[in-house]
């Protein structure tokens, strides 16, 4: 048993109420009813704690995401590290000239950067850096402009050899992650915030759940990955190994009721960092073979006129991960397990979000309202949806 003095934060709680949630849907009483002991006493002792030490110090990794949505760990050098030392007014110049003249230097930290450093800052680094860069030295110009031999590359090189306190950018990626943070905290995607009425199916990467909104058919449902992922094509291969399973026991059981799975994923907002979910769409096998002439039709005509990427890429008989790289926004069709189409998104303004089920719902001549704004599902209709779903007796591998 825990000890009195234990101290628990929120984490501690929400993933034993994870552990509580997968223990219900397996039916496991003896084991629901020993954790739902166990976080009642630790709700109990954390009310009882001082307020004083609730507030617990937590080493945390700072990492840097760049516009694609891709996070990595921040590597700090020793300046960096001291942030409690006062700051000095005036900033200190590098030495980049040795003493017979000779530049032996562009930048105070050339001669403590190996190459996996500088290839690492090429990859984090993105083009609205650059630009941001460029933008703050050249509105400096003007200072220096009635010096005839001053150019904007000397301007570059005078403002960027400056020894800078280091302690604004660890400033900045303290509140990066601190909005990282506050974002995973309110993600209603993540298994232990999902509403437990929804749920019909939890793996070790994945889970499956009715829409909480009105479904736009009969046994519509959705995959989302247990972990915060932005993008599918961002999972590791245990992830695609049980995705790949559990399509193809959702495209084998609809099959029965004379159904094709349609697979629908909007990745997009990368730097936001969404939770992605991939849409389950059961449709009318006479309705289904239309359905990529559709799509295709749909694809060529939206985002921008003129795309930097292939507007159509086929995927069918491919590997999604092989057709689309990672850090960029997309959409993805897929009929049964056979692959379909895929979309790499310019202009993300521009491709809304309900794309793909709007073509759907066209074919299907459903009411509008059910694939642009669908509204909530009330309590009962969830549970009958849920109800509905599990009759198909569709068997799952076990965790």
């Amino acid at each position: 048993s825990s000890g009195i003095n234990a101290e628990y934060g929120d984490d501690d709680l929400n993933k034993l109420s994870a552990r509580i949630l997968k223990a219900e849907l397996i039916g496991n009483t003896e084991k629901v009813a020993r954790l739902t002991a166990k976080l009642e006493e630790m709700k109990q002792q954390q009310k009882s704690q001082p307020t004083g030490r609730r507030v617990r110090e937590e080493t945390v990794i700072l990492t840097k995401t760049d516009a694609k949505g891709n996070a990595r760990p921040v590597f700090l050098n020793s300046e960096q590290q001291d942030r409690g030392k006062k700051k000095k007014k005036r900033d200190k110049l590098s030495v980049t000239h040795a003493k017979d003249g000779e530049r032996d230097r562009y930048f105070p930290d050339d001669d403590c950067k190996e190459l996996t450093d500088l290839v690492r800052e090429e990859r984090t680094n993105s083009s609205l850096g650059q630009d941001h860069l460029f933008l703050k030295y050249a509105s400096k110009l003007s200072k220096m402009s009635d010096k005839q031999d001053w150019t904007l590359d000397d301007m570059f090189v005078s403002n960027i050899a400056k020894v800078k306190d280091g302690s604004k950018d660890v400033d900045k990626l303290v509140a990066e992650n601190q909005r990282e943070h506050k974002r995973l905290e309110s993600c209603t995607m993540c298994l232990e915030k999902c509403s437990r009425g929804c749920i019909v199916y939890i793996g070790r990467t994945l889970y499956i759940r009715v829409p909480p909104v009105k479904s736009l058919t009969n046994y519509h449902c959705q995959i989302i990955p247990v972990s915060h992922t932005i993008a599918t094509v961002n999972g590791d291969e245990d992830f695609w190994s049980e995705f790949s399973v559990v399509k193809s026991l959702l495209v084998r059981k609809f099959a029965e009721k004379k159904l094709d799975a349609v697979f629908l994923e909007f990745a997009s907002r990368l730097d936001q960092r969404r939770h992605v979910f991939v849409d389950c769409v059961p449709v009318p096998v006479e309705d289904a073979t239309m359905l990529p002439a559709y799509f295709k039709k749909a694809i060529l005509e939206s985002d921008v006129e003129w795309a930097q990427n292939k507007k159509l890429v086929d995927t069918r008989g491919k590997n999604l991960r092989k057709c689309v790289p990672q850090g960029l926004p997309y959409f993805s069709v897929e009929f049964g397990v056979d692959g379909g189409f895929a979309h790499v998104i310019e202009e993300e303004r521009l491709f809304k979000r309900y794309f793909g089920l709007e073509i759907i719902g066209g074919v299907l001549d459903s009411d509008v309202v059910l694939w642009r704004n669908p509204p909530k599902e009330t309590g009962e209709g969830i549970r009958y949806k849920k109800q509905v779903f599990e009759k198909l007796a569709i068997e799952f591998p076990d965790v």
